[in-house]
């Protein structure tokens, strides 16, 4: 669990930092939060992979086995991540800060779960 923590933390620091350059870089995502939101889990998401197959799970399985359903389980994520930041912003106009920590650990609890228990099960 200490490792999957680690590797959410590192994951949310990338994700945060690419949304943040994303929208205070460009005039594009500026005007775009949500898909910038997107792109930057995306971006984490590729971290997680790597991590959490090699280092917290230390996966024997294939890696396109484990690729494929993580990359399901992660492309949900993403939905959940990108339809609670719309409602969050959009829907109950809460400040940016709470949307993004909202949309994050929706996708935690969704993430562990899964990884935990189907894609990197032994």
């Amino acid at each position: 669990m200490t490792k999957f923590l680690s590797v959410g933390v590192l994951n949310t620091l990338i994700d945060a930092g690419m949304y943040f350059a994303l929208t205070r870089w460009t005039a594009f995502f500026a005007a775009q939060l949500v898909l910038a939101k997107s792109i930057s889990y995306a971006v984490g998401m590729l971290n997680s992979f790597y991590w959490n197959r090699t280092w917290t799970f230390q996966s024997q399985s294939s890696a396109w086995r484990t690729g494929a359903l993580f990359t399901a389980t992660h492309i949900v994520a993403l939905g959940i991540n990108a339809g609670v930041m719309a409602v969050c912003l959009e829907l109950t106009n809460m400040p940016e800060a709470v949307a993004i920590a909202m949309a994050t650990s929706a996708a935690f609890v969704w993430n562990f779960g899964l990884n935990k228990w189907v894609v990197f099960k032994s």
